[in-house]
């Protein structure tokens, strides 16, 4: 009875030929903002890469003395140096190291302590 109903049911639907989908076309304009925005791009990108050899390139580096004043440097500096050039900032930290930090390789230094234990 069931199956009855339900060939009933289906002969009620017809088969119909499908239609093709219409897509609209698009034109094929380049918007002048998207070249302009690309014209930016590399021309920064040229410009900063350009910007990045000369100073890796032909500058030559001051010495940490005229860099930072004969006293204790204040941490403006310190950033500026750092921000500015690492290696002479390394160097500086080191140079400093030498003369501020107590030395660990005397016999009553603190490493020393440390290590008897």
């Amino acid at each position: 009875m069931q199956d009855e109903d339900l060939e009933r049911y289906l002969r009620r639907f017809e088969p119909r030929l499908v239609r093709a989908l219409k897509v609209p076309a698009r034109p094929k304009t380049i918007r002048p903002g998207w070249l302009v925005a690309a014209a930016l791009v590399i021309l920064l990108g040229g410009v900063l890469l350009w910007r990045l050899r000369q100073e890796t390139n032909g500058t030559k580096k001051q010495p940490i003395a005229k860099l930072l004043p004969a006293t204790t440097p204040n941490a403006i500096a310190l950033a500026k140096l750092a921000l500015e050039d690492n290696e002479r900032f390394d160097a500086f930290l080191i140079e400093q190291s030498r003369t501020v930090l107590p030395s660990f390789q005397q016999d009553g230094s603190a490493l020393a302590v440390l290590a008897k234990e």
